[in-house]
Order: structure tokens, then C-alpha cells, then sequence
């Protein structure tokens, strides 16, 4: 049986999963509900400075369907604010899950001054507070809303104001929105943090055409999907070799086989909110084990066995194979003339006699139709 145990920042887990923070780490009783169904930590629901942010209108979630043809996209647009009740309720909270739950529990913390900063720090931290993530990068946060231009040096400041503060791991969260993550990782490391989290959701807008005016709410929201990952992948194997600290990486998990990704990419963990929000916290059951079974498949007793794995094997432009060695072809005893791949193929490459379709030398061998053929007859093959 594979070993999913990892050391993450300093703090021993039985899984890389880990609950990034949101709703559903609210509170001890989610806490412990996530715990049970598996994960190796949790990052409870961030507590902030501005005191709007305690405040989250209903309805504040959306699920967005977008279709292209039978393709589909979707997307959770969300309003979810942070913690409700303050920080003294938020320290007690944090004292009862310490009771009730035997994983590590990493408090979230989003303040708008240095005072408060070090004085929430010490209240998490006296609370027993395993480790403590900083959260600058919230969608609705006022960093991310109004000081992009000065996110690294926001978090640079923050990094080593908690890190003289407190004794207890810190953790920085990082926005997606910046043209280079890789740089600010590296400025989180030199800050001294233990760990960075890649990423947060992005700030979004979604409109209702027949209304004329933004959906759920009225104004803006983070959105995240399946289709996130795809960045933080880049980024984290950008990254990852030129960090010494650990890698968290959020954003998009939906099945073992991405929890698979990130690792491969170089993350020590992979927190998740969306799936467990879309499936229930049962998701983390499934997770582990589809983890747990491509590990057994591919011979890994432990996840440091192929952590990182993927650097050195994401090919340059200077050494992508661009010969044109490969086309399409239609499998006919299959096809069933529904037409797909003649409207879509912009080399008018495709023709038919009768019912069943071909595709001739025009092709370019571009591998677009046999993603769109639903009967899975168009197979790309040598020229």
C-alpha cells in the first residue's frame, strides 16, 4: 500500500490533501467532517481585517455552464467571504477544533495593518494554531482589487513581519494575478516563510445579457473550475526547482488523477474547496484513492518518488517536433455521417460519399476532429 504521508512546512500529514480555506472549513464540526473523510490538514475559513469581509450576501454561488457544441465548461462563481464572528470567536473556534480534531490545523489571517497583523498572529498562534496562512490574495481582498502593482512587496513585508512574530510555520498565498509567480515565490522564500499556496481563486465578472447588469449579486466574484489547474500547473513547474520551501498548490481539482498532476509539477500538497463544495466532503475518500491506486500502478511507494518529476521533461519551442507526420483518418464501419468534422476542419479537408465521411490529403493533421467525434471513430495516424 502506497504511503501518502508528506511533510509539509514543518507539520507532519497523513495526505497532501489538504481543505483550502473557504466555507466548508468553517467551522469544527466541517473541520471535523473533512478530517474524517480523510485529508491531512485543513486551512480554516480566513478571518479579516475588513469588516465587510464577515459579511457574505445569499446567494453568493453560481454554477456557470458554458457550451461550445457537446463541449462543456463550468465554473463556480462564489461570493464567500471570510470568517463571520471575529477574531476572538475565531481563537475559540480554533480551541475547540484543537479538542476535536487530531490533524493540523493552519489558521488564515487577512489584515489591513502591521498592528494587526502581529496581533492576530500572537491570538492564532496562543489559540494553537498549528501553522498560519497569510491570506493577501483573496479576489475580494483590497490587495487584489486595488494594489496589484505592489502585491510582492506586500507580501515580502507581511512574510517577515509574521515570521518575527510568530514561532508557528507561516504560509503565503499567492494571487494568480501577476506577471511572473515564479519571482514573487522566490521573494516569499527569501521573506522566510516555510511554504507558499498556488493559488487563489481569480477575480471575475459574469453578466446577465437580458438584465443588462452583473449576475447572483450585482458586482463582482472569484470563479474557479476544472479549467483552473491548467495555470497553476505552468507555474508550479516553473517554479518549484528554484524554491527550497514546499509548494501547496490550489486550483481545479476535481479527481485523483489531478491531485496526481500537481505532485508531478513539484507540490508537496494540493489543497481543494470546489470539489468537496461540488461533490461533498466524501469527494476526499475517492481522491486519496485514485492517488493512492496510480501510485500502486506506476511502482511509487511514496509520494517524494515523483514529486518534481516532470521538470526537465516540458520540451522547449526550440525542441517541439514541428514536422507534419501525422493525419486524421475516419474510421468508416463507425462513422455515422453526423457531419462534426466537416464543419469544424478549416483545411476542407473532409468529404463524404453517401452516409460516411473521409478525410483526404489536405489535412494538416491538426488533432482537432477526433477530440470532437462522438462516435470516437477518427483516429490520428503516420502519414
Amino acid at each position: 500500500m502506497p504511503d501518502l504521508s508528506v511533510e509539509f512546512a514543518g507539520l507532519r500529514l497523513r495526505s497532501p490533501l489538504i481543505a483550502a480555506s473557504a466555507g466548508i472549513t468553517g467551522n469544527t464540526e466541517r473541520l471535523k467532517r473533512a478530517q474524517d473523510h480523510g485529508v491531512g490538514s485543513v486551512v480554516m475559513k480566513t478571518v479579516f481585517q475588513e469588516p465587510l469581509m464577515a459579511n457574505s450576501p445569499t446567494p453568493r454561488f453560481a454554477i456557470i455552464q458554458r457550451k461550445a457544441g457537446t463541449n462543456r465548461s463550468t465554473t463556480l462563481y462564489s461570493y464567500e467571504q471570510g470568517y463571520e464572528y471575529g477574531i476572538e470567536a475565531y481563537c475559540e473556534e480554533i480551541r475547540k477544533a484543537k479538542r476535536s480534531l487530531d490533524i493540523p490545523i493552519i489558521a488564515s489571517v487577512g489584515g489591513l495593518d502591521d498592528e494587526t497583523w502581529t496581533k492576530w498572529g500572537r491570538m492564532v498562534e496562543e489559540a494553537g494554531a498549528d501553522a498560519i496562512e497569510l491570506n493577501l490574495s483573496c479576489p475580494h481582498g483590497a490587495i487584489v482589487l486595488h494594489q496589484t502593482n505592489r502585491i510582492a512587496e506586500v507580501i515580502d513585508h507581511n512574510v517577515r513581519l509574521m515570521k518575527r512574530t510568530v514561532r508557528i510555520p507561516v504560509i503565503a498565498k499567492m494571487t494568480p494575478q501577476m506577471s511572473d509567480p515564479s519571482v514573487v515565490a522566490r521573494i516569499i522564500e527569501e521573506a522566510g516563510a516555510d511554504a507558499a499556496t498556488m493559488f487563489s481563486r481569480f477575480p471575475g465578472l459574469d453578466i446577465d445579457v437580458e438584465a443588462e447588469r452583473p449576475v447572483l449579486h450585482g458586482g463582482t466574484a472569484g470563479h474557479g473550475g476544472p479549467w483552473a489547474i491548467h495555470y497553476a500547473l505552468y507555474w508550479i513547474n516553473l517554479t518549484h526547482p528554484h524554491l527550497s520551501i514546499p509548494i501547496s498548490g490550489c486550483g481545479g481539482v476535481i479527481n485523483g488523477e489531478d491531485v496526481v498532476k500537481y505532485i508531478l509539477a513539484g507540490a508537496t500538497t494540493v489543497q481543494t474547496a470546489m470539489a468537496i463544495y461540488m461533490q461533498g466532503y466524501e469527494v476526499i475518500d475517492r481522491l486519496n484513492k485514485e492517488l493512492a491506486a496510480w501510485m500502486d500502478r506506476h511502482g511509487h511507494v511514496t509520494l517524494a518518488d515523483f514529486r518534481g518529476s516532470l521538470h526537465g521533461r516540458v520540451k522547449t519551442m526550440a525542441e517541439v517536433d514541428r514536422r507534419k507526420v501525422v493525419r486524421a483518418r475516419i474510421d468508416q464501419e463507425k462513422c455515422t455521417g453526423c457531419g462534426i468534422c466537416e464543419r469544424v476542419c478549416i483545411y476542407f479537408a473532409t468529404g463524404h460519399e453517401g452516409k460516411r465521411y473521409e478525410i483526404g490529403e489536405k489535412c494538416d493533421g491538426c488533432g482537432l476532429c477526433p477530440q470532437l467525434c462522438p462516435q470516437d471513430c477518427i483516429t490520428m495516424v503516420t502519414r
